[in-house]
């Protein structure tokens, strides 16, 4: 997929747009396994008639659960200070019954951390490793209560309907660093592979990357990114930044310089120094400390006790830096230009803010990219708002809802870098889930999207409205420490590192049933009112289309959408919907029922043009809603849906025989179907031009549906019309041998061999 970069003035904790701008692209072809059966999710269903009183909260895209809450047995054993390996046997009963729910087996679960709240409940924190590889983002959290029943289970981790095939890298590790470095644009760079790991692409699929570290500098800004590149493609996976942009002090100056820590300069329990950031610093950090310490008990950033070490004077060119980062392991801060800021390290909001990146990566770790990074984001402004809400006797004036505000364009009054009661002030931050930022710059948005978490903490704790009014929800307020409370405890026991808003309401929702159930209600209207409410839009006022009959002439801006609907009666094989011609960038976004979008669809295209296509095969009955969205503005373009009861078409291979001779216009599919039988060792697929061929296609194949330019068992783009795919140990059953014209093409042939 794709990605617009847009030129931005980067920044990591100010984040009026993001440090590391570079765009990151689509997973590419994810690793799949075909299988003669089709997904009946038998399993999934035995393994919950196994459970006692199971209630399914959530699921991911492919219907496997994602949170679940019921009788799920005892922990065996369970002491008060249990070492790793002990816990896990306590429970490794529970995990036997719970873990087919979520197509995992106990072995394929390794105990991470274990953590325990002040009611007595104990979360235990599984990570992922498929095939002996780590599965990057990946958790299961299971909850105990304080006599050691289990008694909900949440899971980003998760199998697929049958064994992983085993993949091995197409993409050398070598080029997979050199994609990497490319991906950061950063200078002073250094760059080392991890290995090979297993990350999720965006429609869920499994992809086999190389984890790539890749440190150095841009804009000024340190960079420290882990980038997983596709093993198979070469193109970038994910993008996760360690740089975000946060009682034992030390405080440290770089010297208006960039070597760090620098030259110590007050330690804990020193005197004065009488340099005011360095002072200012030391007791901004001391306010922090004591803020988690007082409230939650916790023991500085990571729980345990860690020092709070930061650099103050800190320059990249000699000049006023304006920015403060978390590194990791220390905090840093630049002396402002006097301009834009003012000292940083002098602002607790910034203090809190940048520390409590370091406690999330301690707990969820959310991963600092798209919604989990917004969340990261978030919470970080959250807890600045509560922890100076709590030196001031939980005041809840407006003072309280702006970061940065005393340290930020010091000549213009009132001002400051976020606004949590209305984040747009800002002109960039957005406040109403659906009108969400969706691009590549900023990490995905990571500070841009924050204002949603922003707007629906602070709605939380006063009360009130929309302050645009996007939703008409009154919010009851519940007051800062009561918020914060259940805030908190999610990130600490219930949000995972791929979180996205969904899981941060239903995490959020169930800390407030645990602590304070009368305001479980209040918790889903704050949601609601910034427009994460699980419940389903109506749809919107669409173009009814009809079988097979194009649509031509459609346009539209950049940033809106055009919607279509085509009825699907029961019964249908296939289903398709393409759009062709014209000029400009458009996205494809296919549901049924109702109206998709970026976050979510049934199918989606995101070519770099206006050819984009999406097919469906066992198509269920009812509406059918396509969302034709306008990456850049876009005219003269025809939609054109259709189903078929027939899969595959007329068009059938006999084997060892050719098909008659064909061609097609550019951007169109051609298919043919093979019946393959079982116990084969190999079936070729071979596309042949005549000595009359002109044009160029490219050879496709699929198991049992059509292909699309992202979804393939094999592809073969030889140029011209000549192009083979051959399939080991193929599966018995129908497949798909397809012709995709990337330009108009004749006297072509398709034959099938086993």
């Amino acid at each position: 997929m794709r990605r617009k970069i847009l030129s931005t003035f980067c920044m990591a904790w100010l984040g009026v747009v993001s440090g590391a701008c570079g765009g990151e692209g689509e997973g590419g072809a994810a690793v799949r396994a075909a299988s003669a059966e089709k997904d009946t999710r038998a399993d999934l269903q035995a393994a919950m008639r196994a459970l006692k009183r199971v209630r399914v909260l959530a699921t991911h895209e492919d219907q496997v659960p994602a949170f679940i809450q019921g009788d799920f047995g005892q922990a065996l054993g369970l002491g008060q200070a249990l070492r790793p390996q002990e816990a896990h046997e306590s429970v490794r009963e529970v995990l036997r019954q719970v873990a087919p729910v979520f197509r995992l087996s106990p072995e394929e679960l390794t105990l991470r951390r274990i953590s325990r709240d002040d009611q007595g409940h104990r979360y235990l924190r599984y990570g992922q490793r498929l095939q002996g590889r780590e599965v990057v983002g990946a958790e299961l959290v299971l909850f105990l209560d304080a006599q050691g029943k289990a008694y909900a289970v949440h899971s980003s981790a998760r199998g697929g309907p049958r064994a992983l095939a085993a993949a091995q890298p197409s993409l050398a590790e070598e080029a997979a660093v050199v994609a990497a470095r490319r991906a950061t644009g950063a200078r002073r760079m250094d760059a080392l592979s991890g290995g090979l790991v297993y990350v999720r692409g965006e429609e869920g699929q499994l992809v086999l990357a190389y984890a790539v570290r890749v440190t150095g500098v841009k804009d000024g800004l340190p960079v420290d990114d882990r980038v997983y590149v596709n093993a198979m493609t070469g193109d970038i996976a994910l993008r996760d930044a360690r740089v975000h942009t946060a009682l034992s002090r030390s405080v440290y100056s770089a010297n208006n310089g960039y070597q760090l820590p620098g030259t110590l300069k007050r330690g804990e329990g020193a005197p004065a120094t009488q340099d005011a950031h360095v002072d200012m610093n030391y007791e901004q950090l001391g306010k922090t400390y004591q803020c988690y310490q007082e409230n939650f008990g916790r023991d500085s950033h990571d729980g345990e006790g860690a020092s709070l070490k930061s650099t103050v004077h800190y320059s990249e060119d000699g000049n006023g830096y304006v920015n403060a980062y978390w590194n990791g392991s220390q905090m840093v801060y630049g002396d402002g230009d006097g301009v834009l800021s003012t000292a940083l390290g002098e602002d607790l909001d910034v203090t809190v803010h940048e520390l409590t990146h370091a406690v999330t990566e301690a707990d969820s770790n959310l991963i600092y990219s798209n919604e989990p990074g917004a969340l990261n984001e978030g919470w970080s402004d959250i807890f600045s708002a509560y922890c100076e809400s709590w030196t001031r006797g939980w005041s809840t004036d407006a003072d309280v809802w702006l970061i940065g505000e005393d340290i930020w364009t010091p000549a213009t009054p009132g001002d400051a870098l976020r606004y949590m009661g209305n984040p747009t002030q800002d002109g960039s931050s957005r406040d109403y889930y659906p009108e969400r930022y969706r691009g590549a710059s900023d990490y995905g948005g990571v500070h841009s999207n924050s204002g949603i978490a922003n707007l629906a903490f602070k709605l939380l704790a006063t009360g009130g409205t929309h302050p645009r009014g996007k939703t008409s929800t009154l919010v009851t307020g519940i007051g800062v420490q009561k918020a914060g409370k259940i805030f908190y405890e999610a990130n600490a026991n219930c949000m995972t590192a791929s979180s996205n808003f969904a899981a941060a309401k239903l995490c959020t929702e169930q800390k407030a049933e645990q602590y304070f159930p009368g305001d479980t209600g209040a918790v889903t209207e704050a949601w609601a009112a910034v427009g994460v409410s699980g419940v389903a839009e109506p749809p919107p006022e669409a173009v009814v289309l009809s079988n097979g009959v194009p649509v031509g002439g459609v346009a539209t801006a950049e940033g809106t959408s055009k919607f279509y609907k085509l009825t699907v009666p029961p019964g249908q094989a296939s289903l398709s919907f393409v759009t062709s011609g014209g000029s400009g960038d458009l996205d494809l976004y296919v549901k049924r029922g109702a109206a998709g979008d970026m976050g979510s669809y049934d199918c989606k295209s995101e070519g770099p043009s206006t050819a984009e296509e999406c097919v469906i095969t066992d198509p269920a009955e009812g509406d059918w809603y396509v969302t034709v969205f306008a990456y850049s503005s876009f005219t003269g373009v025809t939609v054109t849906g259709r189903y078929s009861s027939v899969l595959g078409g007329a068009n059938v291979l006999v084997n060892g025989v050719s098909s008659v001779a064909y061609g097609g216009s550019a951007r169109t599919w051609t298919c043919w179907t093979l019946q393959v039988p079982e116990s084969l060792p190999r079936v070729v697929f071979t596309q042949s031009g005549g000595a009359r061929t002109t044009g160029d296609a490219d050879l496709f194949i699929q198991y049992q549906e059509p292909p699309t330019t992202l979804r393939y068992l094999c592809k073969s783009s030889n140029k011209g019309n000549h192009d083979v795919c051959t399939l080991p140990r193929p599966a018995g059953g129908l497949y798909q041998a397809c012709s995709f014209s990337y330009s108009g093409y004749t006297n072509v042939t398709m034959k099938g061999v086993y």
